[in-house]
């Protein structure tokens, strides 16, 4: 499709935007140029006096060149003794090869090339050496490949005939064949024709010269015999004929030439990386950017070094410039909707502020979760606390959730006020108006002297706390500390044939300096797991599919998933990896019992996890104490 070749003919011009392969076989290029235009009175349109070709011819035989190759048409005869000195100085070469054109003939059916013959007395001088002279630009006008056919093809062409008196072994398989481009001034050395004529002695001796013509300027303009490069979109020059037919000799010689991969290999290529930027769609956002910035670099360095090193190219732009933009713009705007439409839904409606007798409620709120908003609050006695109300419509027309949210507060409630390491909940409301709220202790406030301004509050919770430290991660001795002292609450729940369901570091306030529980909607009564069937809790801290989420087993998987988020600051999704620093510094010996807890406590099968979270804490007793 038109998209598709602009991709691919950028693939290819963009091989040689950041260098070439230099070239180890060198010609030399002697040129019709302006200067030996003017130097030697000839006329531009007009042939090139023949007599002028056999002087360049004998002095090149004089000093044993080792071949010749005319890139410039002897059509038919003209002047006697011009013609039959040319004819002397062809015979006198060691080799000499000549051009030949190439005709189209029209037929209803079929379109069909022959080649057009030099004169026969020219041809004979030569020993019959010709090849046809072609090249077939893009549509761009760029010329990309060494011979329009599967080289090589109906006849030889100029370049292949030269590489096969040069002794190449050439492959008669029939197969398309790239140029390799050895810089923006073309391969050799290049001469003006009137300063060939004047050379020392022997300075084309064994040399390989091709002799053409060199363009009046090297603006893109129709004139003949000039040609788009991958160098002309970045230099806005563009060729000799002569110099690119010099190119596909070298590279025919060198065995040099590019040439793409098969057709179901690039395919392959492309639904790989398809596969492999869909798995990337579940990053983050920035980690995406960075993740596309870094694979399209990638693939261009990789692509472009891979065809300098080797003989193949392949059109890695569609997947650098076209694949991973795409996709990381696909991304980002799913990612943007999805945010815009949850932040629509929310504002959709107004939460009422509850009727809270007895307390009073400062604005703006302090938190919000999926089902409910939390206030900082003071009661009638002045004392501090947290109110939070649970919206019935924050769930639609499924009022499961909202039955759930209140009779798990409910039973909470009465066992909140009996363990210091529970959170307490001092008063729970009846459903009203479509709403109920609840008043708990206040948890500590990052923000010290937020009395005097209740809009300084900040919420202390675990995650808070973790972003306050390096790398987001918290000291071993830390986490074995909060661990053993949340896995002793945690065993109060089971005790009491409670389960929390929702366990995550957010949900964990720090309280007069102690971690506890918080967040109760999703406690729910301990059933025996082959009756749990509601999957609900937070992704990454519940086990693997297809065990449930409402079992004590789950609860001590969440609690092992935090403990691995604190240590290592990592995300849960890519457990059970850890960061190289936690192998190289001098908390080594601290983090491996604490990361065998981990382990264990996080194990995907359920029977090979902590048989309870009083065993839990007993291994993180043990290991803080050593």
């Amino acid at each position: 499709m038109p998209l598709g070749e602009s991709w691919k003919r950028a693939s290819y011009d963009y091989l040689f935007r950041f260098g070439a392969r230099a070239n180890t076989n060198q010609v030399t290029l002697v040129l019709m140029d302006n200067s030996s235009f003017a130097q030697l009175k000839q006329t531009r349109g007009e042939p090139w006096d023949r007599g002028l070709h056999a002087q360049l011819l004998n002095r090149l035989a004089d000093d044993g060149c080792r071949l010749v190759i005319f890139d410039s048409f002897f059509r038919a005869p003209r002047a006697a003794a011009t013609d039959t000195a040319l004819v002397n100085a062809l015979r006198r070469q060691n080799q000499v090869l000549l051009m030949a054109e190439q005709a189209e003939l029209s037929h209803p059916d079929f379109l069909e090339v022959q080649p057009i013959l030099p004169e026969k007395i020219f041809l004979e001088a030569a020993r019959t050496n010709w090849g046809v002279a072609w090249l077939d630009p893009d549509m761009d006008s760029v010329v990309r490949r060494l011979w329009p056919f599967p080289s090589p093809g109906p006849y030889a062409s100029l370049p292949w005939q030269a590489a096969s008196l040069m002794g190449a072994e050439l492959s008669t398989k029939p197969a398309e064949r790239w140029l390799r481009y050895y810089g923006p001034d073309g391969p050799g050395a290049k001469m003006s024709y009137s300063f060939a004529l004047s050379q020392p002695t022997n300075y084309f001796h064994n040399q390989v010269v091709f002799i053409g013509t060199q363009p009046s300027t090297t603006l893109l303009d129709g004139e003949v015999d000039k040609f788009a490069t991958p160098y002309s979109s970045w230099t806005g020059e563009s060729s000799a004929g002569v110099k690119i037919m010099a190119t596909a000799y070298l590279n025919l010689l060198n065995g040099e030439w590019l040439r793409r991969w098969p057709a179901w290999f690039e395919l392959g290529i492309l639904l790989a990386s398809g596969l492999a930027l869909g798995v990337c769609s579940r990053l983050k956002p920035i980690t995406v950017c960075v993740v596309a910035g870094m694979g399209s670099v990638g693939v261009s360095l990789g692509a472009i070094s891979w065809s300098y090193f080797t003989n193949d190219w392949f059109p890695w732009l569609i997947v650098a410039g076209g694949q991973i933009p795409c996709a990381l713009v696909s991304v980002l705007g799913i990612k943007l909707f999805r945010v815009f439409e949850l932040n629509s839904k929310n504002k959709k409606k107004a939460h009422k502020i509850p009727v809270t007798p007895g307390y009073e409620l400062f604005q703006p709120p302090i938190g919000e979760g999926a089902y409910g908003v939390v206030w900082l609050a003071r009661s009638q006695a002045g004392q501090w606390c947290a109110v939070k109300a649970v919206y019935q419509e924050k769930f639609g027309k499924d009022l499961d959730p909202f039955d759930r949210e209140f009779n798990g507060v409910t039973r909470y409630q009465p066992l909140s006020g009996k363990y210091p390491g529970l959170l307490r909940v001092e008063f729970v409301s009846q459903k009203q108006d479509g709403y109920f709220y609840y008043v708990m202790e206040l948890g500590d406030s990052l923000v010290p002297g937020w009395e005097k301004d209740a809009t300084c509050f900040k919420p202390h919770n675990l995650g808070a706390e973790r972003a306050r430290h390096d790398n987001r991660r918290l000291p071993v001795c830390d986490c074995l500390r909060l661990g053993a002292e949340l896995a002793e609450s945690l065993e109060l729940f089971h005790q009491h044939e409670l389960i929390h369901r929702d366990i995550k570091p957010e949900n964990i306030m720090f309280v007069n300096g102690r971690p506890k529980f918080a967040d109760f909607g999703l406690i729910a009564d301990r059933r025996p797991t082959d009756q749990v069937k509601t999957f609900v809790g937070t992704a990454g801290y519940m086990p693997p599919p297809p065990e449930c989420p409402g079992t004590t087993q789950a609860d001590i998987y969440a609690l092992g998933m935090v403990l691995y988020v604190l240590s290592t600051g990592r995300a849960p999704d890519i457990f059970p990896a850890i960061a190289t620093t936690l192998v190289t510094n001098r908390q080594t010996e601290d983090f491996f019992p604490l990361n065998r807890i981990i382990t264990k406590a996080c194990q995907p099968e359920p029977k090979d996890r902590y048989a309870s979270a009083k065993e839990m804490h007993a291994a993180l007793k043990i290991a803080a104490e050593k």
